[in-house]
């Protein structure tokens, strides 16, 4: 039986083709490194000696130029051109600084023959006409009718013939006009909305997009929107009395800019920002006194209920019912101006008692203070904003009812009716909310069918992917539907909050104050003053 080998061997060889390896790859790294360092090198020399080399070509030009000449010429050209060359020599050689004007002439020529003389590349297409013969072609199954004398769209047509403007920013398309044929049902919703989603198709999804339709012309316009700021950070804004910021939109939406801070610290941004709000009157300035936002989970109803909530307490009172009991409202609860909080069923129907009470009270006393001759009293002039956080989840339906009489007198007894739903419950809210919200915010990725019966009205807008929370539109009273991005109010009580937007908030919220109990004689407040049935029922 043999003798097995020593047990240093393999590991000997073994290290020394480890050690081959590794130099191997040092080598061949600082090779790579070489070839790119002499590149950078020859690169560098090519830059500096750019003019040098411009000239040396010129020169070489022009000795081939002369050199071709003196081949092809006659002998008695030959003549006549050293004769010409040796007279130009003796003149220049007499001549003042002669020597240095036939340099300079010399050195002209060959900068002018050393130019680059590569012909430039063929021109292309316009810059986004393939995008616009997409788009076309794209339309072509849509707007194509065989009755349309001009045949605006037709199969393997060019776009020219329908398109008329365009407008590019870089390979992106903001602007388009084009015409379609007179035959097109443009008043159908339906035809409407494939030719829209035909255009995001093509065009970029990414973006929102404005559709003008113009049915008396026959004209279409799309226009992309530029993108909405981010959320804007909770904070006290500039605006006059019963007038709330729901968001921030487009400055094409509004005559109107406020200065925000958008960062998260203002010291990170101690001039801040101008940008146009969506501004909501209640009281007596208003004919719509009323909102409904609708929107999915997480889309930013409960956000904009906050943020609602933060903006009234600062001259008037608001009454929270959070039918879903989540508890989002728990941070409102205790303060100063905030008459209540409910979260149960027969928490929520009290509440809604006392509101019909209070509003009928408030009607009196104003219509007394008309028939007498002076003004209303200061506590049925108050503001009064109650939130109501998905109150289709109420299991009472006659609950509902306690609703109708502050939904008819809340412009003039300035009480203000905030409610939220999703989207499926829109059939289960109380008709009375539904024809009194003049004011509505859709938030949240909704299908176009959903967003028009949310805001009682088609946005004309469409597009976009991926939307955040707290992005939409919104309809103050009977205006056109605008674009929306609400202000970031989060929950202060919640363990996920930064504690940067935490203290922004608390900030905002007025202070602590006993609930339920009447203040001593003597310290009443104006919270307490405009709710004594409230605290009396409750």
């Amino acid at each position: 039986m043999p003798a097995p080998l020593p047990p240093t061997t393999p590991a000997l060889s073994r290290r020394i083709a480890d050690a081959t390896r590794t130099g191997l790859g040092h080598a061949r790294t600082g090779l790579a490194a070489s070839r790119a360092h002499a590149g950078r090198v020859r690169g560098h020399a090519r830059d500096m000696f750019a003019p040098l080399l411009h000239l040396g070509r010129g020169f070489r030009r022009e000795v081939a130029w002369a050199r071709t000449w003196w081949k092809e010429a006659t002998p008695d050209r030959r003549k006549g051109a050293l004769v010409g060359a040796v007279a130009v020599g003796i003149l220049l050689y007499f001549l003042p600084y002669g020597p240095l004007l036939a340099l300079g002439a010399l050195m002209a020529g060959a900068a002018w023959l050393g130019r680059d003389r590569t012909p430039p590349p063929p021109p292309g297409p316009p810059p986004g006409d393939n995008r616009l013969q997409a788009i076309y072609n794209g339309l072509v199954p849509h707007l194509a009718d065989t009755h349309d004398p001009d045949a605006r769209f037709e199969a393997g047509a060019a776009h020219s013939k329908a398109f008329e403007h365009h407008e590019f920013d870089g390979d992106q398309l903001t602007r388009l006009e084009l015409r379609y044929s007179p035959y097109f049902a443009d008043d159908d919703p339906e035809a409407r909305h494939r030719v829209e989603r035909v255009i995001e198709a093509k065009a970029g999804r990414a973006r929102e997009y404005l559709y003008g339709w113009d049915t008396e012309a026959n004209r279409l316009t799309v226009a992309a929107l530029p993108p909405l700021p981010g959320p804007v950070p909770a904070q006290p804004y500039v605006t006059a009395p019963c007038e709330i910021v729901l968001g921030f939109t487009d400055p094409t939406s509004t005559n109107r800019l406020i200065p925000v801070t958008t960062s998260t610290t203002a010291a990170a941004d101690p001039d801040g920002t101008q940008l146009p709000p969506v501004v909501w009157r209640t009281g007596t300035r208003t004919n719509a006194p009323h909102l409904l936002a609708v929107g999915g989970p997480a889309s930013g109803k409960t956000t904009l209920l906050r943020t609602i909530a933060v903006q009234t307490l600062r001259d008037g009172d608001v009454l929270a019912v959070d039918a879903t009991g989540s508890g989002d409202f728990a941070c409102l609860a205790g303060r100063a101006g905030v008459l209540r909080v409910e979260t149960t069923q027969n928490g929520a129907r009290e509440a809604l008692t006392w509101l019909r009470e209070e509003t009928a009270r408030r009607a009196a006393a104003i219509a007394e203070a008309k028939r007498s001759g002076r003004a209303a009293p200061e506590d049925a002039r108050r503001p009064l904003c109650v939130l109501l956080d998905e109150p289709a989840d109420l299991a009472d339906p006659d609950v509902h009812t306690l609703l109708d009489l502050p939904l008819r007198l809340g412009r003039t007894t300035h009480i203000s009716i905030v409610a939220t739903a999703r989207p499926a419950q829109l059939d289960r809210l109380h008709p009375g909310l539904l024809s009194e919200t003049h004011t509505r915010v859709a938030l949240g990725p909704l299908d176009a069918a959903t967003r028009a019966a949310a805001l009682g009205s088609a946005p004309g807008i469409a597009g976009g992917e991926g939307v955040p929370a707290g992005r939409g539109y919104a309809r103050v009273g009977g205006g056109p539907v605008i674009r929306l991005q609400t202000p970031y109010t989060p929950d202060p009580l919640e363990d996920d909050t930064p504690d940067a937007d935490r203290a922004r908030v608390l900030a905002l919220l007025p202070p602590v104050a006993a609930q339920g109990v009447l203040p001593a004689h003597g310290t009443e407040t104006a919270a307490a003053a405009t709710a004594p049935s409230l605290v009396k029922t409750i």
